[in-house]
């Protein structure tokens, strides 16, 4: 009888993560006989033998946990008679089509031979097998081989090689294998350049700022328990009150500071480790000073993703500052040129290393909100992981170019798109300028070449005129309100028109107003304006912003009877009397006043008119302020604390009225209300609690003006707000409306890019 012989396709996460020593081995135990090689488009196979079926089957159930398999294809093939199963070369096509691995954390298996006195990799900080270990950050172009990544220029020694060339060994064909003999190096720089002993532990301990460069850029480093370090690092950096990320030694340490559910722990756990935003524990003394998240509830916490991260915990110390080493406004800096110039002056010592790094990449943020993982931010651990489109073919290779806050692009072909990582905020020519870096290496790893651009329809937005300078490819205009919508429906494979909420801080929109509170009906094809919050007076633009008791002052000057509005005249003392004369004249002669419907400004104004925040020194900072003054009221209230008029948390009053075609949020009685409760001396904690509870509410009940529609979207960076996007959730619960919401995407202008793609392969 004729044995059997197959030629076997697989594409996906196939090179990296340990794919071929697997089906070496599965070949072995299945007396199966062939190859197995890596290819441009993923993974070939070519197999003999009876076991045919079972070693199918087994390919894809038993496949390692970092591969990722999106297709499989078989054909019939020549019987060759092979007399054994080989992994032979990899094979270099001129079509590229094979997915890369995110980053992944430190395995278990590699943490011990780093704290193992005997093993040969003992402290070595490079360590890394096929399960874990750099990918992304630094590969130059697939397929995903030794000589594309920057450790080419690292040849390895004897024993390494035995590892990388031994199947049965889990450093076989790891691209950054290596050990102190052959690999990177790591060296520790004092302010001057000198070099110093050690890996920086005991200036740590002593109150230094660290400089580390990691998996995808430098980390500014300090002892998380000493207040006067981390003083000095926000002067340093200029950070305002922007809140820094933790790293921390064990979840069993995380526990002292912050609540930590199971699906939290598997977040801080998986091997994407990323910053997970967790709520403080107030029951105890906590260790943690407040300067490293002022005026908020939360943390972001990680833990050690890297050896050099475990290695800084050799130390005393189980918490430390570790944030972005960038400068105000810039991007990540990630070149040991660019750290020991641009972080002289604010690292007092710099550890960097020889392994280059190709793709610089921001740790990710997650929060844990209405029982899902919500991205803040879709970096390291994730990217370059593509979205599937399985049910809409793309008709054209498309560039999503994103917003300019918190921007990623998008690149998208066929059936899958790809948006990077979080790049930051385009106001900048270095932000400009790695913009364009990424975007042209990016095109290499996912091998998609854009002949179509999509961006933001915002005039002044610096990616709109990117777009408008690119003179090969057809341009089209989205609306950001409904890329957020389309960007919901497309991770859902949805294509019919769904209700959407979408709740953010700025967007132009298509009456060259500022929207921003708006009640949509469409899909990727078209949408409608059906509802939106009132228009109301932004001083200054979106640079107003900044100023939240200006605009508490225009909304209330606005919204208020002359008598009502007199009455407000104590709330003002944060006002200088001359800010005041501007406002009032910029109101009545309507100079530089914007009309807005922002649901973030909205936020915003209380925030101002309560005095939690009055001047802003990070985006969002007003908005997330308030919720955490909300939230910790909620949780006295919960705990059964003693606090005035606990009794009474309902809703403040608002209407909505129907003006043409579209439903009007007006929010005049709300405003009318807090201005009551301020003057009789309400806490600040209970009027910001109601305003949450009141603009859930005001949420429901314009959706179901519309309920006849069934499902509903829900998308915007307002959905980030943990106590309002739950009060949400919880009302459409009792409706039984079902809501749909981003999932691997951040729900915020991350996710902007999909959509616009979305949009524009609709408008071709």
């Amino acid at each position: 009888m004729t044995s059997k012989a197959k030629k076997i396709y697989l594409n996906g996460i196939v090179q990296g993560v340990g794919f071929r020593p697997f089906v070496f081995k599965l070949a072995e135990e299945l007396n199966l006989k062939g190859w197995v090689n890596n290819s441009s488009k993923g993974v070939t196979i070519h197999a003999e033998g009876e076991n045919m079926d079972c070693f199918l089957q087994r390919l894809v159930s038993d496949s390692p946990p970092l591969a990722k398999i999106l297709m499989v294809r078989t054909e019939e093939a020549n019987f060759e008679n092979f007399c054994s199963f080989h992994i032979t070369r990899s094979e270099a096509q001129q079509d590229a089509d094979v997915l890369i691995s995110p980053d992944v954390a430190t395995c278990q298996d590699c943490l011990h031979e780093i704290l193992d006195k005997n093993n040969r990799r003992f402290g070595y900080p490079f360590t890394n097998c096929t399960n874990c270990g750099p990918r992304y950050t630094i590969i130059r172009d697939v397929p995903y081989d030794r000589a594309q990544t920057t450790m080419s220029t690292f040849p390895m020694c004897e024993s390494c090689a035995a590892e990388y060339q031994d199947p049965r060994d889990r450093r076989f064909h790891a691209q950054p294998v290596a050990c102190e003999e052959c690999g990177p190096k790591v060296q520790l720089l004092d302010s001057s350049g000198r070099l110093i002993p050690g890996m920086g532990v005991d200036q740590l301990v002593q109150g230094g700022i660290l400089a580390v460069k990691g998996l995808g850029g430098f980390h500014l480093v300090c002892d998380a328990g000493n207040r006067e370090a981390i003083e000095r690092l926000r002067q340093r950096k200029e950070r305002g009150a922007k809140p820094f990320a933790l790293m921390v030694r064990s979840i069993e340490k995380a526990r002292q500071e912050v609540l930590i559910d199971k699906k939290e722990e598997e977040l801080l756990l998986s091997p994407a480790a990323p910053i997970v935003i967790l709520e403080r524990n107030q029951n105890q003394a906590n260790l943690l000073p407040d300067n490293i998240a002022p005026g908020i509830h939360t943390l972001g916490m990680m833990l050690p993703y890297t050896p050099i991260h475990h290695l800084l915990f050799k130390g005393p110390l189980d918490f430390l500052i570790m944030t972005s080493a960038n400068l105000s406004g810039r991007p990540l800096i990630y070149t040991n040129e660019e750290a020991l110039t641009l972080l002289n002056g604010i690292a007092d010592y710099i550890l960097v290393h020889d392994r280059d790094i190709y793709h610089p990449c921001d740790d990710s943020v997650i929060q844990r909100i209405g029982g899902e993982a919500v991205y803040f931010r879709r970096a390291r651990g994730y990217v370059p992981l593509p979205i599937s489109l399985t049910s809409s073919k793309l008709k054209k290779s498309i560039l999503g170019l994103g917003g300019d806050l918190k921007n990623a692009f998008c690149l998208a072909d066929d059936q899958r798109a790809f948006v990077s990582q979080y790049l930051g905020d385009m106001e900048s020519f270095e932000t400009m300028e790695r913009f364009q870096q990424e975007l042209e290496s990016f095109q290499r790893v996912v091998n998609v070449t854009p002949t179509v651009i999509a961006y933001d329809q915002h005039p002044n937005y610096h990616s709109t005129r990117f777009a408008l300078e690119q003179e090969q490819q057809p341009k089209i205009p989205i609306q950001h309100h409904h890329a957020h919508l389309a960007s919901v429906l497309g991770e859902w494979e949805l294509s019919d028109p769904t209700l959407g909420i979408i709740c953010d801080g700025t967007g132009f929109g298509e009456d060259r107003c500022i929207w921003g509170f708006e009640v949509l009906y469409g899909n990727a094809a078209s949408y409608e304006r059906k509802g939106h919050l009132e228009y109301l007076p932004l001083p200054g633009g979106d640079a107003g912003a900044k100023h939240p008791v200006r605009i508490a002052y225009a909304y209330l000057k606005t919204l208020l009877t002359g008598e009502e509005w007199t009455k407000t005249l104590p709330l003002w003392h944060s006002l200088l009397p001359n800010e005041r004369k501007i406002l009032d004249r910029q109101l009545e002669k309507d100079i530089q006043i914007f009309q807005t419907s922002s649901a973030g400004r909205l936020f915003d104004a209380l925030s101002g008119l309560l005095g939690i925040c009055t001047e802003v020194t990070y985006e969002g900072q007003a908005a997330i302020e308030l919720e955490s003054t909300a939230t910790l009221f909620l949780r006295q209230v919960n705990s059964g604390g003693k606090n005035e008029g606990t009794e009474d948390v309902s809703e403040y009053p608002y209407e909505i009225r129907l003006e043409g075609n579209e439903y009007i949020l007006g929010v005049a009685p709300l405003f009318q209300a807090i201005v009551h409760d301020c003057l009789q001396g309400v806490s600040r904690g209970k009027i910001a609690y109601r305003f949450h509870l009141t603009i859930a509410g005001a949420i429901t009940a314009l959706a179901m003006q519309f309920q006849h529609h069934g499902q509903l979207a829900l998308s915007g960076g307002v959905f980030q707000n943990k106590l309002l996007t739950e009060a949400v959730l919880q009302n459409f619960k009792d409706k039984n409306i079902k809501v749909i919401r981003s999932r691997t995407l951040p729900p915020g202008d991350g996710g902007l890019a999909f959509g616009q793609v979305l949009i524009a392969n609709e408008v071709l």
